[in-house]
């Protein structure tokens, strides 16, 4: 019988991972917030208002260590309370995550509280190779319940169990993958107030509208999870989810887990019935993962109807090679451009995941497949993974049985470490490759090029905007894959992997001190690249637009008939293979292809410095080696074949009309003229001119060099533009600014 001062503590924790120095990879505000712990924080929510246990008072407490610090040692004091039974659940465990949840659960078990682990990595394991691996016998050892499988209709009997003292060493509940739970009416996922204040997006949820994949690639674990039959939640009681989240807590954005939505039976229903929502004045929207094969009639059209603003394609690789060795016959690649562009014409961004490592990848493959997914699929963004063979997984049981070498340790199975070995790259090199990959797609000039398509769309511009910020802090500076990462990285001194010393308190601070400086730099750099991002792709007001126009049309005449556009891509393409002299020499080539003319003063000095190229080139045609002087050749021949006859004295007098119809010089600053592509853009060039040339100053300390009021004047507009970009953003985040990714539901 329960006594009055009896009480149920329920601590559902999600752990992350540590890095390659031993830290805990936790973030001061997190993106991704986990679909398995709103789950079982649904389920015992459920459980507590059903006062399944009668009067027993149920507290329920959770974590997402990627955003929060979980306190061990407070919730030790938690569980000495008087009358308090404690239970501690480390739920969603992927493989990478299993080493941290192992320690944490050595911990809480040295302090004599039960503790149950479940999720992808002890299902995969004993669904595919069974109880006795290693890791599961490890759990075992250690007084640790282990649960396989789902536990819809199971989660109040392992409770019961735990109450009564009777917690099982195993509750396996997926063996049989076409009897596995109904989810239809299931208690739905619930996110914690307290758990959501860690992360960056309020308004951000997570949610499984159905579970399951009819398709069998090798390298993925849900099938041998979740199954290939696909079972899904109802139409109404998701809507009615969305409703209560959107009126009760402003959650508006969800991120549907599913790993494809697009085979659910009852899609229709569901996009009908999030439609009727909107309809009420309820504004949600939504991403979801779908696969490439023929979709459903109208299913692009509902989707879209309904507020889905992207979707998530399982693209894997645009090699078909690749796609038919790991099983993925339904990606075909001649059909991902139409495909994408049918979401495109329904308003709705593309985002493709890409495995870099597959069988027929190399290090050169790679490069040459990334300008074909930018420049001939051209999804709006992407997410890179390097193929890791998963515990639940095909490749994985079957390197096993043919006992392939994999690294052991379980906390690299992350997609971003070099897990196996690769039949055409070494370890390094399939490392360069996948980090290539990231810098290639996430370059200023391809983020311009996806950016450009929404200029007239703000609410997926301001969201791709978001979007790259994310991602290209996540890879490129924080080093982490964004979908583990979040918003400025954290590192608790004493929270340390085993056999990592914990360092000192000066050591370490002086450590994250420059650590933190030398961020603080890098994000200074990122930011005036995204400035740079934003002017070249914002819209234009007609006033803007009508200025342009008239400066192109005078301008393009003469850089076209000086074939300024040609040699300026010759010179690109060549550059990085030309001696360090030659470049110093014909660095001015850069500045004349952008260099904006405004009147006849301008045009004069111009045509001024582009003899003086010319020349330039002439003279090196005569010294240069062979190789260099076959590239000058055909420079020469272009320049060689220029008539302009009376062609200046026509440019002049267009200035001389020109500069009657456009305003004072200042309010046409941060523009340039790109000559590859004829068209004018505004940019930062002439900031960043500025300030390079003040810092090679400085640093030879000619301060006599510095101008004064040029620096001042700089200073000033590049602090406008800063404001300007920033409350521009912060204007349209109300529209909708949200991260998406893979999730799972399994506990």
């Amino acid at each position: 019988m329960t006594t009055a001062s009896e009480k149920f503590h329920i601590v559902l924790i999600k752990p992350s991972k540590y890095d390659d120095d031993g830290y805990v990879i936790r973030f001061w505000k997190g993106v991704l917030p986990s679909n398995t712990l709103n789950v079982l924080h649904g389920l015992t929510e459920d459980v507590r208002e059903r006062r399944v246990f009668g009067a027993l008072p149920i507290e329920v407490t959770t974590f997402d260590e990627s955003a929060e610090k979980v306190p061990i040692p407070k919730i030790i004091r938690w569980a000495k309370q008087p009358g308090t039974r404690l239970l501690v659940c480390l739920v969603g465990v992927q493989t990478n995550q299993f080493p941290r949840a192992l320690d944490m659960a050595r911990e809480f078990k040295t302090a004599g509280i039960a503790v149950i682990i479940g999720g992808f990595h002890t299902s995969g394991t004993i669904n595919m190779l069974g109880v006795n691996e290693p890791d599961i016998q490890e759990l075992f050892r250690e007084g640790i319940s282990v649960v396989s499988g789902e536990v819809e209709g199971k989660w109040e009997g392992i409770l019961a169990d735990f109450l009564h003292g009777e917690l099982k060493p195993l509750y396996s509940f997926a063996q049989d993958l076409q009897s596995l739970v109904d989810i239809g009416h299931a208690p739905l996922p619930r996110a914690s107030s307290k758990t959501m204040e860690h992360f960056a997006y309020p308004s951000f949820a997570t949610a499984d509208t159905s579970r399951g994949c009819p398709f069998s690639c090798s390298f993925c674990t849900i099938i041998n999870v979740q199954g290939r039959k696909m079972r899904e939640r109802s139409p109404a009681s998701i809507a009615e989810m969305m409703r209560r989240n959107y009126l009760d807590h402003g959650l508006s954005f969800y991120f549907f887990t599913d790993d494809n939505f697009a085979r659910k039976k009852l899609w229709r229903e569901t996009f009908e019935a999030i439609i009727k929502l909107r309809e009420e004045g309820i504004d949600v929207t939504f991403m979801m993962q779908v696969d490439l094969a023929r979709k459903p009639k109208d299913f692009v059209a509902l989707a879209a109807r309904a507020g889905c603003t992207q979707v998530f394609i399982g693209m894997e690789s645009v090699n078909p090679q690749n796609l038919a060795a790991e099983g993925k016959t339904q990606n075909k690649v001649e059909e991902y451009r139409s495909i994408i562009k049918e979401w495109h014409d329904a308003g709705v961004l593309v985002h493709a995941g890409y495995i870099i490592g597959l069988p027929w990848d190399s290090k050169q493959q790679v490069g040459e497949d990334m300008r074909f997914l930018k420049d001939e699929v051209g999804p709006d963004q992407a997410s890179f993974f390097m193929l890791t063979p998963l515990p639940g997984s095909h490749d994985h049981r079957e390197m096993k049985k043919r006992g392939d070498w994999m690294d052991p340790d379980f906390n690299k199975r992350d997609s971003f470490h070099a897990t196996i070995e690769h039949p055409l790259m070494s370890a390094q090199e399939w490392t360069e490759a996948y980090e290539n990959a990231w810098k290639s797609f996430y370059s200023k000039e391809n983020m311009i090029k996806s950016l450009s398509r929404w200029t007239d769309h703000p609410r997926n511009y301001w969201n791709l905007m978001a979007i790259f910020f994310w991602y290209k802090n996540a890879a490129l500076i924080e080093k982490q894959h964004p979908m583990v990462a979040g918003f400025f990285r954290l590192k608790d001194r004493t929270t340390r992997r085993p056999g990592y010393a914990v360092e000192s308190i000066p050591a370490h601070y002086w450590k994250r001190a420059k650590e933190i400086a030398a961020l603080l730099l890098t994000w200074v750099k990122f930011l005036k690249e995204m400035e740079e991002v934003w002017l070249q792709t914002r819209k234009k007001n007609e006033t803007e637009e009508r200025w342009l126009e008239q400066i192109h049309r005078t301008q393009s005449g003469i850089f076209q008939a000086l074939r300024i556009g040609e040699i300026q891509r010759l010179y690109n393409n060549a550059k990085d293979s030309l001696p360090e002299g030659v470049r110093n020499l014909l660095a001015p080539l850069d500045d004349l292809s952008s260099r904006i003319l405004y009147s006849r003063s301008d045009l004069k000095r111009f045509l001024k410095q582009w003899e003086h190229l010319r020349q330039s080139i002439q003279e090196l045609r005569l010294v240069e080696s062979e190789t260099t002087r076959k590239w000058l050749e055909e420079i020469h021949q272009i320049q060689n074949n220029i008539r302009l006859g009376d062609r200046i004295h026509e440019w002049h007098e267009s200035y001389a009309r020109l500069r009657e119809s456009l305003p004072a010089r200042p309010r046409l600053g941060l523009l340039k003229y790109d000559a590859i592509n004829d068209r004018i853009v505004y940019s930062r060039q002439e900031l960043q001119r500025i300030w390079s040339e003040t810092l090679s100053n400085l640093r030879r300390f000619r301060l006599w060099s510095i101008r004064p009021f040029q620096l001042s004047r700089a200073v000033a507009r590049d602090f406008s533009l800063t404001t300007s970009f920033a409350s521009t953003f912060r204007e349209f985040s109300k529209l909708g600014l949200h991260g998406q990714a893979r999730g799972s539901s399994a506990c």
